[in-house]
């Protein structure tokens, strides 16, 4: 094996992989002889998305410090075979760093290599996708009334990551790469027009996590198809004493600064699905591509002000507009978002506390319930609980806030929650949500 090619996984040997396969087999005897399958599908769940934040962190970390790093490279003053150099402290160190134009003559024994943690993000993503939106596509990804059947949605939803690779490689490929302005509106231009066309299939949730999702996929492909073979190319050349040429080095080097700039955009799909009120309005495509722009432009405020040291940067090039152009455009998908209040909601006479029951107990309990009788929950969501007058009364405003403003819930309205139960609730709340 070439040491300079060693990375981390390879360290760990079969024992300890077979160890790992027989507990796992261990674990599911346990689940199909007690009839644990909902329960560990929510264990899966948890398991899995722990290590797709983790490994997530670590990557988008990882863009964030290298980015950093090519930023802030001091270039005046340095030997001619390097880039530039930096001094910097942390955790109680001194450290000293040089980027090389291509490489040194002479290879070090052994390179970090940056790569599994961006291979892992997206395979933990995709099996998230599969427990959450492809497990059951009726429940979450499409939308209610979809006129598309589960197995067409399932296949819409993965040919969409694809799709989203091979355009992003076509547009790569075109002059639009070196002009980075008009790059990112025909980009914006697509990711809005996606949206608006998987929205019509899709319900709101599914459409945002999937637009997050083709984002993501073009990140792990620029890693996996573009950013470690030139890397792997580089080394090569290195040991052949060749050298790769400058235009391949900085068309690589474009293609880790979309990364970069897709990070914001990306993060705020992985924590979208926390607040229904972005996606669940008749404009969560115009919300989410006003959402995507503010995160690309306080991503390029942070990379300009990153430069500040640089001797090319002019006075005052830290571009503090973008940071007020990003607030404007999250308070204006804050307006879109707004829940139309009904003058005459408090009006007319008071509803029953009964009928309210009633219709929690047909279309909520059985999701919000100490024991829910929903196939695939082993407990309520988020720990939302409605099996008492007292706890309906004090969930009120989040009832309001989902099951009227928001039409988000029952999830896919899998009970059929009608617009006149939606608006029996949504009387009683405005007339005080008295028992």
């Amino acid at each position: 094996m070439n040491p300079l090619h060693q990375d981390r996984l390879r360290l760990i040997k079969w024992p300890w992989i077979l160890a790992m396969v027989v507990l796992l087999a261990l674990a599911y005897a346990l689940v199909q002889a007690n009839g644990w399958q909902a329960h560990a599908r929510e264990w899966l769940g948890l398991v899995v998305r722990w290590l797709h934040i983790v490994y997530g962190i670590a990557w988008i970390g990882a863009s964030f410090y290298f980015i950093f790093l090519e930023n802030a490279l001091e270039r005046v003053g340095v030997r001619s075979e390097l880039s530039g150099n930096i001094w910097t402290i942390h955790g109680g160190g001194i450290y000293y760093l040089e980027k090389y134009k291509t490489a040194p003559k002479e290879l070090p024994p052994y390179l970090h290599w940056f790569k599994w943690d961006a291979y892992l993000t997206w395979v933990t993503g995709f099996l998230l996708l599969i427990i959450v939106y492809y497990a059951d596509p009726k429940a979450i990804l499409l939308a209610p009334g979809s006129p598309i059947s589960e197995g067409a949605a399932i296949a819409l939803a993965v040919g969409s990551l694809v799709a989203a690779w091979l355009v992003y490689v076509a547009l790569s490929r075109t002059a639009l790469l070196y002009r980075p302005a008009l790059f990112l509106l025909v980009g914006g231009v697509l990711v809005a027009g996606v949206a608006l066309l998987l929205s019509q299939v899709f319900s709101g949730r599914g459409t945002f996590m999937h637009v997050g999702a083709m984002l993501g996929t073009i990140m792990a492909g620029n890693v996996f198809f573009v950013i470690i073979p030139s890397q792997k190319a580089l080394v090569k050349a290195a040991q052949r004493g060749e050298a790769l040429d400058p235009a391949f080095v900085s068309w690589v080097q474009l293609r880790s600064r979309h990364n970069n700039y897709l990070t914001l955009p990306v993060l705020f799909t992985m924590i979208a699905h926390h607040f229904p009120t972005t996606y669940s309005s008749g404009l969560g495509w115009l919300i989410l591509l006003m959402l995507f722009v503010a995160g690309v432009a306080v991503r390029h405020f942070i990379n300009v002000t990153e430069q500040r040291h640089h001797t090319t940067l002019k006075e005052g090039g830290a571009m503090p507009y973008l940071l007020v152009a990003a607030l404007a455009l999250v308070l204006g998908a804050f307006y879109l978002s707004a829940p139309k209040k009904s003058a005459a909601a408090a009006e007319g006479p008071a509803v029953p506390f009964g009928e309210v029951q009633s219709v929690i107990a047909t279309h909520c309990q059985v999701c919000h319930s100490s024991r829910p009788t929903q196939p695939g929950f082993a407990s309520a969501p988020a720990g939302f609980v409605l099996d008492t007058p007292e706890q309906i009364v004090a969930q009120a405003p989040k009832i309001k806030q989902v099951a009227v403003d928001s039409e988000y819930m029952p999830l896919g309205n899998l009970t059929g929650m009608s617009k006149e139960e939606r608006e029996l609730l949504g009387r009683w709340i405005e007339q005080g949500a008295l028992k």
